[in-house]
């Protein structure tokens, strides 16, 4: 099972304000910058700097100063885990689902938050840097360290963004699961997501069916 981190197991407000201390370096007003990010919702930060108009090369500038920048905020305003996720992936893991983490912030934040909440179960944590970022990258390192080839035929990814429904359905993920932040179900769907939910546990659920059908 591969998960997303921000918005679909925590929370954080250090996402938002990270893009903002960029944008204001890029002289990007805040304005133009919300209606960006709440028009391209879950989408890789690289992907967000390039629809703000900047070039490839500063987009990718702009990218590694966010995940910079994102690390010092967490410090000051650590993410908060959804009130179900710490259950929801206890049973997941207790029921032999190999977990997998890919997000588009930095490894080291990713980890950091995985020890906060004492989730050790993810095998796998896969972040973003200039070498690896979220996206066809993350998939083809997980090909790297599994010797199943039609790995993906046998996974389920659950993210919160269009972006997690699109990158699954290219890749053969037969079950992709849409978690519901924005009150918008057919915009996951209309991306690709077998299954919508408004809670995280609802996960427990559908997979459990799955499994008794297979």
């Amino acid at each position: 099972m591969i998960f997303d981190l921000d918005d679909t197991l925590v929370h954080s407000d250090a996402v938002r304000e990270a893009f903002w201390v960029v944008a204001r370096a890029y002289e990007i007003d805040r304005a133009r910058l919300t209606r960006t990010l709440d028009g391209l919702p879950g989408r890789l930060a690289w992907e967000v700097f390039v629809a703000l108009g900047l070039s490839n090369t500063r987009a990718k500038a702009a990218t590694k100063h966010f995940l910079a920048v994102l690390d010092e905020l967490n410090t000051v305003a650590p993410p908060v885990a959804y009130p179900d996720a710490d259950t929801t992936l206890r049973e997941l893991a207790a029921h032999g689902a190999q977990l997998m983490l890919s997000t588009g912030s930095s490894t080291e934040r990713a980890k950091r938050v995985l020890d906060h909440e004492g989730w050790d179960a993810f095998t796998v944590v896969l972040g973003s840097d200039g070498q690896c970022s979220k996206g066809d990258a993350h998939y083809d390192r997980i090909a790297q360290q599994t010797p199943d080839r039609e790995w993906t035929h046998h996974a389920v990814t659950v993210g919160d963004s269009p972006q997690d429904m699109r990158l699954g359905a290219e890749h053969g993920v037969p079950v992709r699961i849409g978690i519901d932040r924005d009150g918008n179900p057919q915009t996951l769907f209309a991306a690709g997501a077998t299954h919508v939910v408004s809670a995280l546990a609802e996960v427990v659920s559908i997979v459990a069916s799955i499994q008794i059908a297979a």
